[in-house]
């Protein structure tokens, strides 16, 4: 079974943000994960040269460029740098919405796909459109609302930033940085990120690992077999069974969640 990161709600994290040991085990399952799928994705049968323009190429382009995101994610959390992950959950999804819009084959899609190679920005609506005309307006809505929710990271919204920062004395707001501390002669560092923070981050990012992998087939690049083997042989065991109970109430949950919006 796998550490119970996987799957959980983002704001459920955040409430219950001290599962130090499911997260541990979450690391170590998704750089395994992350490991393999990056050799499927790169191996000998994948060739592409400089020169080429096609749909496969820019679709194995962009896929990587994912991957790379979602490992430098990884190694951000793992350093309590949470500033760095947040800004990078959009880029992912951007990537391989790209790559599917690609994918779909339709006059559109190589229209764009020629501009793309020709270094002019194809901007996320084109995938929203895409997805109206083959899944509905409601799959187009979810879509939109999905890169909405990620786009306040990007653009630096007002709880997006207020995540970088803890409650002090008197109701002040303290950064969350690296403190230095001196006493005496002796010098020594202390964090001040936000337990929550982190937590609620780690839920996203396992989303976002989950969607990508699923997303490989659908794109051709791995057979769906191959990634079910990634996910057996990543995963643990035994999960790390929670440490706390469930309990919703403390003054850093109230002074983040309020009118907080939730994945």
């Amino acid at each position: 079974m796998p550490s119970l990161i996987w799957g959980r709600d983002a704001q459920e994290a955040f409430e219950q943000p001290y599962e130090y040991r499911a997260q541990e085990q979450f690391v170590r399952e998704a750089k395994s994960l992350l490991t393999k799928l990056y050799k499927l994705i790169n191996s000998e049968e994948q060739k592409h040269t400089r020169e080429e323009k096609s749909v496969e190429k820019a679709i194995w382009l962009l896929v990587n460029d994912a991957l790379d995101s979602l490992r430098d994610c990884l190694e951000a959390l793992i350093h309590k740098d949470h500033r760095i992950t947040g800004k990078q959950f959009r880029d992912i999804v951007e990537s391989m919405d790209l790559a599917a819009f690609f994918n779909s084959n339709t006059d559109e899609s190589n229209l764009c796909l020629n501009k793309w190679y020709n270094n002019e920005i194809v901007p996320h609506s084109k995938y929203r459109d895409y997805v109206r005309k083959t899944n509905g307006d409601k799959a187009a809505k979810q879509s939109a609302n999905y890169y909405r929710n990620l786009s306040r990271f990007t653009h630096r919204s007002y709880h997006a930033i207020l995540d970088g920062y803890v409650l002090g004395r008197d109701g002040k707001i303290v950064h969350d940085g690296i403190t230095e501390i001196y006493t005496g002669n002796k010098e020594s560092k202390r964090f001040l990120v936000l337990p929550q923070t982190i937590s609620s981050y780690y839920a996203v990012l396992a989303s976002l690992i989950e969607t990508y992998a699923n997303q490989l087939p659908d794109l051709k690049l791995v057979d769906q077999n191959h990634i079910q083997e990634a996910f057996k042989t990543s995963l643990e065991t035994e999960t790390i069974p929670r440490q706390f109970a469930i309990l919703r109430t403390t003054t850093e949950i109230r002074l983040h969640s309020k009118n907080n919006d939730s994945f």
